[in-house]
């Protein structure tokens, strides 16, 4: 269910028109025409099915962007309803162009939906409050950060604001960054651009009551430093900020209206009223004097809550204040059954208020406040004297900080001089006054009576009764009207489960709520607890419930997406809020069997790297307590793997003789590489790849022709081919000829050559010729190493001439000597 925020009292409008009007007004839309507008685009965009929040941001070119938090997606059923595979995400927007709303946007994709701006964690969310246009095509927008603190409709706590940026043009998101405040108020109730400053209104939630603050930056730019007002200054420290005014919502409208400034809001000194007020201040900081009732709400007589007013000035018809306000139930059961609640409504009314059309009565004198007992007020005043005089009676809570009087919502005293008056917090002390009312208007109010409420705790609610829905988890419980109460806490206990201690399932008004989904088959007992102005009270006896629970049905056909690492992501339209996924595989390309499921926790899934070239097919099959559902049709996709798109970086070349080098580089993540070679001194022009492939970020290359000079490149491989090579690196590897070879002849007939080599190891082949005699080269048949060489058996007296081939087949320098 969307979370609301909520408090507030009854009254009368004045120059109020409402929803059924459709006169044209120049200058500006009619409230009639907005409301249809957006009961139409519900029914029909098959995307955007009902939201709350409402901000307006003029844009340039004449269009509008609409802001709002919760909202449900899809289309309504035939007839009217929710469809309970409705999604949900927390923040969104439209735009509207030519009076006409346009595109729909949000986060994620289409068969994944997620908010435009998006939480960090699962078990938080963003709400938005309000947004400035900023220079160039760009907006700011303000959105809280709430944790959720339980299952009720109401349960949740603040913890910060963040500012997101977008374009104008196509809703990009920009970065989303935590600004420096603190969790003691929702900023961006409000933001209100005015001469050099942007004023940026909050509220703050201190037990039953909110208010207001203020701050501001100079400029438009909201990420710029923010100073806080104080009651008396501005400061640039959070927690000097004061409070303006007690009685706003969450969420509520400031405009400069002529030369005022007019503070719109659904009157929260009172818990769940239909009323909406105004006050005016000369200056954006106050003081705000009011309130002016403008209008209440008709759908709170029908049991839903109406909350969170906003001003649309520039929309606004002349001469009227164009206010919109959000209508909820806190029986899911209730919005579930017609969508078209969940809907902002727009209402004009007459701005400034009209005057007295004649004189007023006296004011009335002698007002006592009296306790009494069962929590209530007595009241009793002197009559005024005149004909068809009735009386208002005003309150307010000082105990609880409210700032201004409150009119008490109902029919009142009438023309009676008594009046009890009921609601009270214990221990709060109270200030009363009365105003006398005929058809010459309103007097002003009374001297105040003083009084400190006595209230007792509530009785327990009694005749609890709970019916299970016939397939959803789901269960409606009521409970009789408890006297001064207006809210009740619902808990369940899974006796199946041997649960010892009851579970708070939300906070609700009236006399019914559906909590749930519940476990199937599971033996629940559940509990009342009724929130009075003494406390809570005892627990309601407990009412025994079985809920049942239908297995969902199949999802949709999966959109399978290949990725480039292996793996496939899947999607799919959720069947209903709330609800895990089974994921089943088949590898059509091997043996065709399904293996165990992968688990879901929401419409998305990706896998691990699948084998490269292989055809799988996937279904989806919804998970609740009563089971896991149909598998949704077949998805059928190719895993491929991309080749490795990053070349080898840094890599170098060690020579270590005879014929090898060790080449060593930076990894790309790969786990194979392959290397690659070309012998420029044998006059290759292309690489030459080496055929088996090396594991790792270094390798030994053998082979190598002494002296020769090589380039060297590599290049990582993965399932999807080869990547590109590395900058080749050029090495010149060291010869294997020996040097200072000599030749001497000690003895007749013998001669001994000697040579100083590169490196220990090498085998020469001698090579030698009787250049006396005119011989050609011969080569001894023994190889030669460790710098020596002798022979025998040469004919006295005639030169020799001796040389060393290498292994590479190279011939060293030639030396010669005659043999004795």
């Amino acid at each position: 269910m969307a979370a609301v925020v909520i408090v507030g009292s009854v009254g009368a409008a004045a120059a109020t028109r409402w929803l059924g009007s459709t006169e044209e007004d120049e200058g500006g839309a009619t409230a009639a025409g907005l409301t249809a507008m957006f009961q139409d685009y519900g029914n029909t965009s098959g995307t955007w099915l009902g939201a709350d929040r409402t901000a307006s941001v003029p844009l340039a070119g004449g269009r509008t962007l609409w802001l709002f938090s919760d909202t449900f997606l899809g289309r309504p059923a035939a007839n009217g309803a929710r469809p309970a595979e409705s999604g949900l995400i927390n923040n969104s927007a439209i735009v509207q162009q030519d009076g006409k709303l346009g595109r729909f946007f949000y986060g994620g994709t289409a068969t994944a939906p997620e908010a435009l701006v998006p939480a960090a964690a699962t078990d938080e969310f963003h709400w938005i409050g309000d947004a400035v246009a900023g220079a160039g095509d760009t907006v700011q927008v303000l959105a809280n950060r709430y944790r959720r603190s339980g299952a009720g409709p109401l349960d949740h706590q603040l913890i910060g604001t963040v500012l997101a940026g977008f374009s104008t043009d196509a809703l990009t998101p920009g970065p989303v960054r935590e600004l420096p405040l603190g969790d003691r108020v929702s900023w961006g109730s409000e933001v209100m651009p005015d001469g050099g400053h942007t004023y940026v209104y909050g509220t703050e939630v201190a037990g039953k009551m909110k208010f207001a603050h203020l701050a501001r930056v100079a400029g438009t730019d909201l990420g710029g430093a923010w100073e806080f007002w104080t009651g008396s200054a501005w400061s640039t420290t959070e927690s000097e900020s004061a409070r303006l005014l007690s009685g706003v919502g969450t969420n509520y409208g400031v405009r400069r209206v002529g030369n005022q400034y007019v503070l719109v809001t659904h009157e929260n000194n009172l818990i769940f009223s239909a009323d909406f007020v105004a006050y005016t201040a000369d200056n954006p900081a106050g003081p705000f004097t009011g309130p002016h009732y403008l209008f209440s709400a008709p759908e709170v007589g029908s049991g839903h809550i109406v909350y969170d007013a906003d001003l649309h000035q520039d929309l606004s018809p002349d001469g009227r204040l164009l206010i919109s306000y959000n209508v909820n139930n806190l029986d899911e059961a209730v919005t579930y059954a017609d969508s078209s609640i969940y809907r902002p409504r727009f209402v004009e009314a007459a701005w400034p208020p009209a005057g007295p059309s004649g004189k007023a009565p006296a004011v009335p004198q002698g007002l006592t406040a009296a306790a009494d007992g069962a929590g209530t007020a007595s009241l009793s005043w002197q009559p005024v004297t005149g004909d068809d005089v009735t009386y208002r009676v005003w309150r307010r809570d000082v105990t609880g900080g409210q700032t201004h009087f409150v009119r008490l919502p109902g029919d009142g005293p009438g023309a009676a001089t008594q009046f009890r008056t009921d609601f009270l917090t214990n221990d709060h002390e109270y200030e009363f006054a009365v105003t006398a009312t005929t058809e010459g208007g309103e007097s002003e109010r009374s001297a105040v009576a003083l009084m400190k409420a006595t209230v007792p705790p509530p009785d327990a609610p009694s005749g609890v009764t709970v019916k299970a829905h016939s397939d959803d988890g789901r269960v409606t419980v009521r409970w009789n009207t408890v006297p001064f109460v207006q809210l009740f806490k619902v808990f369940h206990r899974d006796l199946t489960a041997g649960q010892e201690k009851p579970e708070p399932a939300g906070s609700y008004p009236g006399t019914s709520a559906t909590v749930g989904p519940l476990v199937h088959g599971h033996d629940y007992e559940i509990t009342v607890v009724a929130v009075g102005g003494g406390g809570d009270s005892k627990p309601s006896d407990g009412a025994r419930v079985v809920p049942s629970v239908a297995r969902p049905p199949a999802p949709g056909q999966p959109v399978a997406e290949a990725r480039a690492d292996g793996s496939v992501h899947l999607t799919w339209a959720g069947v209903a809020p709330g609800l895990s996924y089974q994921v089943f595989r088949r590898d059509l390309s091997t043996t065709n069997e399904v293996g165990p499921p992968g688990l879901a926790k929401d419409t998305r899934f990706d896998t691990g790297k699948l084998i490269h070239g292989h055809e799988y097919e996937f279904t989806v099959a919804a998970v609740n307590s009563g089971g896991v559902g149909e598998q949704s049709p077949p998805v059928r996709v190719r895993a491929e793997v991309a080749a490795p798109t990053d070349s080898p970086a840094r890599l170098r070349v060690e020579a270590r003789p005879p014929g090898v080098v060790a080449l060593s580089w930076q990894s790309t993540g790969a786990k194979w590489y392959r290397i690659y070679r070309r012998d420029l001194t044998a006059g290759q022009t292309e690489f030459v790849k080496e055929e088996i492939p090396v594991e790792g970020t270094s390798s030994l290359v053998h082979n190598l022709a002494n002296g020769h000079q090589y380039d060297f490149a590599v290049a990582a491989i993965g399932d999807g081919g080869e990547g590109p090579r590395s900058k080749p690196v050029r090495k010149r590897m060291p010869s294997s000829l020996p040097s200072g070879v000599t030749a001497r002849s000690d003895e007749p007939g013998a001669v001994t050559v000697t040579w100083r080599e590169p490196w220990t190891g090498i085998n020469y082949r001698v090579q030698l010729r009787d250049a006396t005699a005119g011989e050609d080269w011969r080569t001894d048949p023994f190889p030669a190493s460790n710098g020596r060489f002798q022979t025998a058996l040469l004919t006295s007296g005639h030169r020799y001439e001796f040389r060393l081939q290498s292994p590479d087949g190279d011939n060293s320098a030639t030396a010669a000597v005659t043999v004795k």
